[in-house]
């Protein structure tokens, strides 16, 4: 049983229900596939994975050396897997026992004619034991040092350069107007720039006036925060009163 005031909001001729198909309408609308600029998105694949777009960008998604789900394999060329697998069969055909330490026979000219192995050394001695670890060092090491070398190779030479001189801005000189210290340059925004330009309609160089006055200066700046600020703004003071 409906209550008294869905009956009034069906009897009522102000009240619309709300149109599903405009809700599903505005649910379809098209947005850009990445947030960046136009040279993303063009660049960017619509039928390529996140993970792929980024190795073809010349990006890699994370850090990690070893990522959750796997990463693709790029398959080699059959003539280089034979000749791996010929190679393979000759090193294994071509094993020797491993190393120990033994005595070298020679005849009476010098000539070595076999040689005598301790039976009573263990053929897994600790020095294997640290390779062993020393190897895993290294392994662990090159999943690291070795991401930029898993990517693909990729030609976009061009698109790094249009982000480049988009993102940096340059000088005449070829060199970024970036200071080293981190802190760009100060820009005044539109709202203290008409502050300012009251103070300086009213008083004119008069900075000490400035400062006093209650009405268009309400922050109560002093006098070398206005003197300043209007410098950083680009007015031109002249003389200390």
């Amino acid at each position: 049983m409906a209550n008294p005031r869905q009956r009034r909001k069906s009897r009522s001729s102000s009240y619309k229900p709300v149109s599903q198909s405009r809700r599903a309408k505005k649910n379809l609308k098209k947005v850009p596939p990445i947030r960046g600029p136009k040279l993303l998105q063009e660049a960017w694949d619509k039928q390529k994975t996140v993970r792929q777009n980024y190795a073809n960008l010349g990006l890699v998604l994370s850090l990690d050396p070893i990522t959750p789900g796997g990463t693709e394999k790029h398959l080699e060329p059959s003539s280089q897997e034979t000749i791996s697998s010929t190679s393979s069969s000759t090193t294994n055909q071509n094993e020797v026992a491993p190393a120990k330490f033994g005595r070298i026979v020679r005849d009476d000219t010098g000539n070595v004619i076999g040689f005598e192995l301790d039976d009573n050394e263990e053929p897994n001695g600790g020095g294997n034991n640290e390779m062993e670890v020393l190897n895993d060092d290294s392994e662990s090491r090159e999943r690291w040092i070795n991401l930029s070398t898993n990517l693909p190779n990729h030609d976009n030479q061009h698109l790094i350069e249009d982000l480049s001189a988009i993102a940096a801005p340059m000088t005449g000189t070829n060199t970024l107007s970036v200071p080293i210290s981190g802190v760009g340059a100060r820009h005044v925004s539109a709202g203290e720039l008409k502050y300012l330009r009251q103070l300086v309609q009213k008083h004119g160089s008069n900075v000490a006036a400035m400062a006093r006055d209650r009405r268009l200066n309400p922050e109560q700046r002093t006098v070398g925060q206005l003197r300043r600020t209007l410098k950083k703004a680009g007015f031109e003071i002249h003389g200390t009163e």
